[in-house]
């Protein structure tokens, strides 16, 4: 597969498929392990090995939507699975959760529960399952919780306190670390329990910027894309127009990227350039009030 240089092996052999499955394997998501998103699993590893202390440690990894968290948090918990020990009990190293759009301390509980697959009658009263919670998570040896869009406690409005002052209870409790990602949103939420907010590391994923690290991210997903000749999308030519069209969050990016190959795909093209880019239809993250004057 020399001719094909500027793909991983894999990805070349998709360039023999039929369009509609090359378009499918463009569309799928692909992970890339750029130097923040490596570190922060590399803090997160070190949570989970953790040994049981008075006052477990925290981490809170925050950043712009579309920036990479959600995307951080799965390929973790995909690297922990839950195992079944040889007595037939679960182990789950981590639980992974959202928090409730608004949430309140009943429904909390609910969405661990469902996240264990325990079925519960949701009327019932939160200290029933919080109870329900605690024994489950024991049960299956969780050692740490994992909350994205953390930021939604600012939606609780004064129920945030009792949802804060309940999480801290479970992480005293059980000695489980907790993981948290949300946007600024979430510091925000963390600023009303000074107490909780020392308990979290901050962990950012700073807005990306046209440097070294972002031409580097794009030469490694270039290679993940089944197209037959290069793009070089990490060239003076095409990387300044990517950043230019996708702002400054890796998930514009990662979305363009997906449009353009399989926009070249489906024109023949065979690789991503500036006509590629050009033609594509596509709103800039800052044409969006543009769009809504029109209407």
């Amino acid at each position: 597969m020399t001719k094909f240089a500027h793909l991983n092996e894999e990805v070349a052999d998709v360039l023999t498929l039929p369009t509609p499955e090359r378009i499918e394997f463009c569309q799928s998501d692909r992970w890339v392990g750029y130097t923040r998103a490596t570190r922060i699993l590399e803090q997160l590893d070190q949570l989970l090995i953790y040994p049981k202390t008075l006052r477990m440690p925290n981490l809170l990894v925050v950043g712009r939507s579309g920036n990479g968290k959600s995307s951080i948090l799965e390929r973790f918990a995909c690297r922990h699975p839950i195992q079944i020990t040889a007595a037939g009990a679960p182990m789950a190293p981590l639980l992974h959760i959202e928090m409730p759009d608004t949430p309140d301390e009943s429904e909390l509980w609910s969405t661990i529960l469902w996240a264990l697959g325990i079925s519960h009658r949701e009327k019932d009263p939160a200290s029933l399952k919080k109870r329900q919670v605690k024994s489950a998570l024991q049960y299956a040896s969780v050692r740490l919780l994992v909350i994205d869009e953390f930021n939604n406690l600012s939606n609780a409005g004064k129920k945030a306190a009792d949802l804060l002052a309940a999480i801290k209870g479970l992480s005293n409790d059980l000695k489980i670390s907790i993981v948290a990602a949300g946007t600024q949103a979430a510091i925000n939420a963390l600023n009303s329990d000074p107490q909780m907010k020392s308990r979290f590391e901050p962990a950012p994923l700073d807005r990306w910027r046209l440097d070294a690290e972002y031409l580097r991210f794009l030469a490694s997903y270039e290679r993940l894309l089944p197209l037959a000749e290069p793009s070089g999308l990490a060239t003076r030519e095409i990387a300044p127009i990517i950043y230019g069209m996708c702002g400054e969050t890796i998930g514009s990016t990662v979305k363009l990227l997906k449009a353009a190959a399989c926009f070249a795909i489906n024109n023949g093209v065979e690789k991503i350039d500036a006509r590629v880019l050009k033609n594509l239809p596509w709103t800039k993250p800052g044409e969006w009030d543009e769009v809504a004057r029109r209407l």
